[in-house]
């Protein structure tokens, strides 16, 4: 008699939608300890009152050696971005992809970010969420393409909370990991999705105001030539991003005796090196895009940070460093249109 009476309460649909909002909550608060607590360390190690040419290169060192440390031991799945394993386990790989690999990733995450290596969380977040959604399946048992699209939401809503963009959530779930148009995965997506930004919003300190700053735009049939100039050199460049990314992963490849936390402590210590003598390298990418925005800077500035930060993406992420490349490669797009302004 009980059983009859939950089981309208039980329906798929019903707790599918009750899954995806604990997946929404979830994720968005992960997002939201990462943010700030890389924003937290980025300030303590820009205003540490150790002089900064000790502390930058130490604070990269030991940083990203415990970074390298707590992956090595506890989740090695955990390097790198995370969203090549999430594809990985969606494909029905044997991975693990668990609340283990989901809290490693945000502290190594965290540790990595806050040394100062040039990498972007927003990848993290996807492992992350996904990393939570599998965990929740285990202990709500399901089926197995149940449980991938579960995975999927988590993602999502990861990818959502990272970006405060709950529909470029969805559309990388739909496009880039499952290609799966169904309702229950597009209402799960969905619904994870708008749950993590708006907790990340709220939490973050942004609120629901969307206001839009509008700035003053004209634009000529005279600027299309220098779009399609844009447009060459950024295709141009993102194919030797993408070679230079093999390259430094094979470079790195050749101090295997270091091991993980020495790599990653080896690339946090040139990091900190180059923040020394080039400040611009020390901002993070929310501190280099805002120096790119405000347009005070001259076009050789520019031209070194959009260098700087081009090479220490390779170097961080060869190194296997847990850390996407989504942001570093926004702020490389954006340092690239402003030279092709100048």
């Amino acid at each position: 008699m009980l059983h009859k009476r939950l089981e309208p309460f039980l329906s798929r649909k019903r707790v599918a939608i009750a899954e995806a909002c604990v997946i929404g909550l979830v994720s968005g608060l992960a997002a939201v300890l990462l943010k700030q607590g890389v924003e937290f360390l980025t300030r303590w190690r820009t205003t540490t009152p150790l002089p900064l040419w000790l502390a930058l290169p130490m604070i990269g060192l030991v940083g990203g050696w415990l970074s390298g440390w707590l992956v090595e031991r506890l989740a090695p799945e955990a390097s790198g971005s995370g969203i090549p394993q999430v594809k990985a386990a969606l494909g029905f790989a044997r991975i693990p992809l668990n609340l283990r690999v989901a809290l490693v990733k945000l502290v190594s995450t965290l540790l990595a970010l806050g040394s100062g290596l040039s990498l972007g969380r927003q990848g993290p977040t996807v492992q992350i969420g996904a990393g939570l959604a599998a965990q929740l399946s285990r202990w709500v048992p399901t089926s197995p393409e149940y449980r991938r699209q579960l995975i999927s939401a988590g993602a999502a809503a990861g990818l959502a909370a990272g970006f405060n963009a709950p529909i470029a959530g969805v559309l990388f779930v739909v496009e880039e990991l499952l290609q799966d148009f169904s309702d229950l995965t597009l209402g799960s997506a969905i619904l994870a999705s708008f749950i993590g930004a708006v907790v990340s919003r709220l939490l973050g300190g942004q609120g629901l105001n969307l206001v839009m700053v509008t700035r003053p735009i004209s634009l000529s049939i005279y600027d299309l030539p220098f779009l399609v100039i844009l447009g060459l050199l950024a295709g141009l460049l993102g194919s030797l991003f993408r070679t230079g990314i093999f390259g430094s992963l094979a470079f790195f490849r050749q101090f295997k005796r270091l091991g993980l936390p020495g790599r990653i402590g080896l690339a946090g210590l040139i990091t900190g090196l180059v923040g020394v003598f080039l400040p611009v390298a020390a901002l993070d990418n929310t501190g280099l895009q805002e120096f790119l925005v405000t347009g005070s800077a001259g076009w050789k500035l520019v031209a070194i940070a959009f260098a700087i930060k081009f090479l220490l993406t390779l170097l961080a992420y060869g190194s296997g460093a847990a850390g996407g490349i989504f942001a570093p490669s926004l702020v490389l797009g954006a340092a690239l249109g402003c030279l092709v302004s100048f």
